[in-house]
């Protein structure tokens, strides 16, 4: 038996019996406030740009519609006789690109799930990266109907030429406003081009940033905005707790020992913070695992498997856990780092507080990150209490950061150099020997007055002088003597010669040479 307010209120769809049947077993009693607006626009065929919440919804406002639309084709193309519209290899009939691997995976989870009773199967594959692409491509040979999808490791299959585009019929970008970041936009503008230009384009997003006005004008053609309603109620209870810096992991532990929350969720700005911070926890006889991009592909998995199974209490994670992971009854989240940019702080509180469950968010803040806070509140539009736990008071003034300890010098013998610094050692001083010769080289090519060494002035001196026909040359002993016995003398120098008291006697001179007689 079907409970009627999952047949009656997603019936009005039109969806098929199969879908419906999904529906009802996911326990989906009624459709949300984003479903309800978007899945008449996408099954019309309309371009939508969709905002809502995260945990309102909106995977299932695009699976849902597009998933109809691939079985209508087939019900419709059999009804008059003709073959069903199978996937050709290599071809893609529905492309999502999500920003992590977490949701990647999330997103075909549930497409699997909403189409299990639809006959013939639906295929649908996620490919992301850390993993070896051999096998991603391997499973593409056959088609799909379809593809979720990271954007670089889809620009990486396209580069393999493992996908063609003559099938494909929609385009899903799920969480524009990450994908729009520095890290995706470059690759979102070179997969676009690669596309066909007659498709549907649905873009769904928490945040209407500036950013994506651009993609928006480029990408969608005369697109259906819908935002939902902002005005109900608020399950997330957002609150601020002011500490010093030094006091900060203290503050944390004691919230956790004092708190009966089954499962915790803890953000950090950086990967080596979650590290340390795991470490600091496991100090204080905390358990906890950390989740960021430098861990491997199945320790992630691992470890939102265990999350998910509740045999872990407490991850801490980067911005990675921030979209993607859906948890329905996750009680709390903690910033004991404020994200950078502000609108992953409505991502980060977004992971509690889903499916009409209550949540908590806490936001653990010390002086230098009252302004970077002010600006969250500012561009999100949030008045909210800054409050302190009692023993753990934030000082008017901000002490002085902590010192990192340096290591002690080590008195008496040095160290005995390391293979690599032997090896930069002798590369340096290889590269100071080829710039001397360099600079040798060219000075000796640019510099015609360069005095010359002394071994090359010997061999000059051993070398005979070459006879010269110039009639400019400085005249030699032999040449004034053949001079005088012939009665001629060469022409003379420009150069003045030294004066004397007694000047010497003029030579008598040849008229042939001068040309006129002697006075």
């Amino acid at each position: 038996m079907y409970k009627k307010t999952s047949m009656t209120s997603f019936a009005k769809f039109g969806f098929s019996t199969e879908i419906l049947t999904a529906i009802n077993e996911a326990g989906y009693e009624k459709p949300t406030n984003i479903q309800q607006a978007a899945i008449p626009k996408i099954l019309a065929g309309r371009d939508v740009l969709a905002g809502a919440e995260t945990g309102s919804g909106k995977t299932a406002a695009f699976v849902l519609p597009v998933l109809h639309a691939l079985t209508h084709n087939n019900a419709h193309h059999a009804q008059y006789g003709h073959k069903k519209k199978t996937v050709r290899p290599h071809q893609v009939r529905v492309l999502i690109l999500v920003p992590t691997r977490e949701l990647a995976i999330q997103i075909g989870q549930e497409i699997t799930k909403f189409a299990k009773n639809i006959e013939p199967h639906v295929n649908c594959l996620s490919v992301y990266g850390g993993v070896k692409i051999e096998q991603q491509i391997k499973n593409l040979r056959s088609g799909t109907d379809f593809l979720v999808a990271t954007s670089g490791r889809f620009l990486d299959l396209i580069k393999a030429k493992a996908i063609k585009f003559n099938q494909l019929e929609t385009l899903v970008l799920d969480e524009v406003d990450r994908l729009v970041g520095t890290g995706f936009k470059e690759e979102i503008e070179q997969i676009i081009k690669f596309l066909p230009n007659k498709r549907q384009n649905l873009f769904f997003t928490a945040t209407f940033p500036d950013e994506i006005r651009p993609l928006v004008r480029k990408v969608l053609d005369n697109p259906e905005i819908i935002k939902q309603d902002q005005n109900e109620k608020k399950l997330i209870d957002q609150r601020v707790l002011t500490v010093n810096f030094d006091k900060k992991t203290a503050l944390l532990v004691d919230l956790l020992k004092n708190n009966d929350w089954s499962q915790i969720l803890i953000f950090c700005s950086a990967k080596r913070s979650c590290d340390n911070l795991v470490k600091k926890l496991s100090e204080n006889n905390i358990e906890a695992l950390s989740l960021h991009g430098n861990k491997k592909q199945h320790e992630r998995r691992d470890v939102l498997k265990e999350f998910k199974a509740g045999t872990l209490r407490i991850i801490i994670a980067t911005d990675v856990a921030a979209r993607g992971l859906d948890i329905v009854q996750l009680p709390c989240v903690i910033n004991y780092e404020l994200p950078r940019s502000p609108n992953d702080y409505v991502h980060r509180i977004g992971r509690t507080g889903r499916a009409g469950k209550a949540g908590m968010a806490i936001s653990l803040i010390s002086h230098h990150e009252y302004q970077h806070f002010t600006v969250i509140e500012k561009r999100n539009g949030l008045h909210l209490a800054w409050e302190a736990i009692e023993g753990f008071e934030a000082d008017e003034i901000a002490p002085p950061p902590p010192q990192r300890s340096r290591p002690k010098k080590v008195k008496g013998k040095k160290k005995r150099p390391s293979k690599k610094q032997i090896k930069r050692n002798k590369a340096r001083a290889n590269a100071l020997e080829l710039e001397d010769k360099s600079e040798q080289t060219a000075e000796k090519s640019t510099n015609p007055y360069k005095i010359p060494a002394k071994n090359t002035v010997k061999k000059a001196i051993n070398k005979p002088t070459p006879k010269s026909t110039s009639p400019y040359k400085m005249p030699t002993k032999k040449s004034l003597t053949e001079a005088k016995e012939e009665k001629t003398i060469p022409i003379p120098s420009s150069k003045p010669t030294k004066t004397s008291d007694n000047p010497p006697k003029k030579p008598k001179v040849n008229e042939s040479i001068w040309g006129r007689k002697e006075p």
